[in-house]
């Protein structure tokens, strides 16, 4: 009597539900006291009954595997989840085989509502199903996006090849006609003009591709030594003849000051990204300088670094500098597309380099492109 005593006494001060069932008759030997508050006092009814609302006992009861083909307590615990239809709860259940102290072998079950927890896991398990259906719909939507990006590259190459065919004729023509025609000066200078003109397009044709290839991060440097003083003294000198330098004046210099025969300043780097982008740079800065202003392009070379700097008269508007080199930013320009500077940016980018815009001092403008040198040497 005492150790039953003792053994129900140590049942009650669980704070789960505990209940001991007869093995044979599935009489209720014992329920504790949180069961009781819930089902009241059932000793001795059936616990499938009493419990589970069923007839016959339950489909789920572990009794015969908690014993030895002899009926005795074999020492194994079941441990399970099991969803009580009567109260529509979950409960996770732990069952054993013991002696009670009248000499009955019983099996003790412990009952811990887990409901919350299941309903958590459900959620869990919904969201989890949802985010796998989120990510099967975003990578069907990026595949359809390369596949677009494929097909503008293509449609792309497509387009420059059939506008290089004309570009060719614009080139050469003009050498026939000065070559075999005795065009008067002023003639002779359009041809020239024109010459240049398709010169500067088949450029851009040629960029275009680089460029579309630095915004969606599939392009790969292929760094050629070139020498910056000639790039700066070309460019200068087919922009002087563009109709946007008339009025204003271009001049290039080393280091601040006029540029000397046979200067040099090697770097490596690519051209066709290079060139573009000084171009670029010079055509804002003529757009931006007032009649009668001058733009400087000063080149310098640094152990570490080759830096050009794009000088003009006028002021960008304060709105916008901190935007400048953002993509369709403009100043205002009318035909303006804000594509000049970002496209710079994306080529110093390609580079590893830094562009800077430095408008502090009032009436005056300068853009700053900071190469990096490979290795941190060079002349």
């Amino acid at each position: 009597m005492l150790e039953s005593a003792l053994l129900q006494t140590h049942f009650d001060v669980i704070p789960f539900g505990i209940y001991v069932v007869d093995v044979t008759t599935y009489e209720l030997v014992f329920i504790n006291r949180h069961f009781r508050e819930h089902f009241g006092a059932v000793a001795g009814g059936l616990c499938h009954k009493i419990l589970y609302d069923n007839d016959v006992p339950c489909l789920h009861c572990r009794i015969p595997q908690l014993l030895t083909p002899e009926g005795r307590p074999n020492g194994y615990t079941a441990i399970y989840d099991h969803f009580n239809e009567r109260d529509e709860r979950w409960a996770q259940i732990q069952e054993k085989a013991m002696g009670w102290p009248d000499g009955r072998v019983v099996k003790y079950a412990i009952a811990v509502d887990i409901s919350e927890l299941k309903e958590t896991q459900n959620r869990l398990a919904e969201a989890h199903a949802e985010l796998a259906i989120r990510n099967r719909e975003l990578a069907g939507q990026n595949r359809l996006l390369t596949e677009s990006m494929d097909l503008r590259e293509h449609v792309e190459r497509i387009a420059r090849h059939d506008l290089k065919a004309p570009l060719s004729a614009l080139i050469g023509l003009p050498q026939v006609l000065l070559e075999n025609y005795d065009l008067p000066p002023e003639a002779a200078e359009m041809v020239v003009l024109m010459e240049r003109a398709a010169h500067s397009m088949l450029d851009m044709l040629n960029q275009s591709l680089v460029l579309y290839r630095l915004e969606t991060g599939s392009f790969k440097l292929s760094p050629r030594p070139l020498d910056l003083v000639d790039l700066v003294v070309r460019t200068c000198a087919r922009l002087r003849t563009m109709p946007i330098a008339r009025g204003r004046s271009l001049t290039a210099t080393l280091a601040g000051a006029p540029i000397p025969s046979g200067a040099r300043v090697d770097y490596a780097g690519d051209d066709l990204l290079l060139g573009p982008m000084l171009q670029n740079l010079v055509i804002n800065a003529l757009e931006a300088a007032p009649e009668g202003g001058v733009v400087t392009v000063d080149i310098r070379s640094e152990p570490e670094a080759a830096r050009l700097a794009v000088s003009n008269a006028g002021e960008v508007p304060r709105e916008i500098r901190s935007r400048m080199f953002e993509k369709y930013v403009t100043m205002g320009k009318r035909g303006g597309t804000g594509l000049g500077a970002y496209s710079a940016a994306l080529a110093v980018s390609a580079h590893g380099g830094r562009i800077d815009l430095d408008a502090d001092t009032p009436g005056r403008t300068t853009v700053t492109v900071t190469l990096p040198r490979a290795g941190g040497g060079g002349s």
